[in-house]
């Protein structure tokens, strides 16, 4: 219960509130918040049903703070700024090497990011740190705790996290030998006969054909899923042509390269932690290590595949 007889108070609610009331609207304050907009809505709804009172005026042009909004307001700024304080306090005076470390991750790298993190097991020679690797396409909040680090494959918003910019993970088209056995080898000039296999939400094969100008019809795509692994697995089972970081097909032996001259993008990596991976020696060195470890990974796939990205971003790097 985000409030109960006692005065307890869900913090998480205070910040939603404080947060929509300064950006103005709901969907302003999801996208500060780096949450979804049923989620903001539902904090704030839960804040007024457990004060017994409403904070906002629900007008046609969006949410306006009432009076009792505007008196709470200050108040609430000002718990936030304790809360804030007494973290830092913490982190701090925290000088052991020891504790829990959650990393939240994608598919996309859930098979090789044990393996970069073996680092950690003795951090120099001292303390241990017990890691939980949370594998999943959910952005988790890191700023609400939800995780210690996280990697991310966009450029992140929130201005109060430490980011560092990492070497993409280099992509390749694929297809299965099957596949080839029973079709061919496909071409620039014969891609119009061929099959391909794509995500729903995030088509990647069909943005990227549209970037450089190849005209893949939509009855081509005979396969999708917006799950990494089944997609990773139509290709296998010959359902057709597949976009797969390099790092995965080289764990299938029954998927070989194609299209060799069409040139791909890189997938973004960031590293990204709250501010306290400034502070917290675990958690500095883990946040070192694991951005380490994940571009001298990336930067070798790219250096032997003689892949690169093919378009240049704006790069934001702070290092921690």
């Amino acid at each position: 219960m985000p409030l109960t007889t006692t005065g307890a108070l869900d913090w998480n609610l205070v910040r939603t509130f404080v947060t929509v009331a300064e950006q103005g609207s709901l969907t302003a304050g999801a996208r500060e918040l780096g949450l979804a907009h049923p989620t903001v809505a539902r904090h704030v709804q839960s804040l007024e049903a457990n004060l017994g009172m409403s904070l906002f005026d629900r007008r046609a042009t969006g949410l306006a703070l009432n009076d009792a909004g505007q008196r709470l307001l200050v108040s609430a700024r000002g718990m936030l700024e304790s809360a804030r304080a007494f973290e830092l306090a913490t982190s701090a005076v925290r000088s052991t090497t020891s504790g829990r470390l959650r990393i939240t991750a994608s598919e996309l790298i859930a098979d090789v990011f044990p393996q970069m993190l073996a680092p950690l097991r003795t951090p120099g020679g001292q303390g241990l740190i017990n890691v939980e690797l949370l594998i999943g396409s959910d952005l988790l909040n890191l700023l609400q705790g939800e995780a210690d680090i996280a990697i991310r494959h966009v450029e992140p918003r929130q201005k109060e996290l430490i980011c560092r910019r990492l070497s993409g993970l280099p992509l390749c088209l694929y297809a299965s030998r099957g596949y080839l056995a029973e079709h061919g080898s496909p071409t620039l000039k014969n891609m119009h006969s061929h099959s391909f296999i794509d995500g729903i939400r995030a088509p990647i094969v069909y943005r990227e054909a549209r970037r450089m100008g190849f005209n893949i019809a939509r009855e081509q795509f005979v396969f999708r899923s917006d799950s990494f692994a089944s997609r990773i697995n139509g290709a296998v089972a010959g359902w057709g042509i597949a976009v797969v970081p390099v790092h995965v097909a080289q764990q299938r032996r029954e998927l070989e390269r194609v299209l060799t001259d069409v040139p791909l993008d890189e997938i973004e990596m960031w590293l990204v932690g709250r501010q306290d991976v400034r502070t917290t020696p675990y958690l500095r060195d883990a946040f070192a290590i694991a951005g380490d470890s994940l571009n001298a990974f990336a930067s070798a796939l790219s250096a032997a595949q003689g892949t690169g990205a093919t378009r240049t971003r704006p790069k934001r790097t702070v290092s921690a």
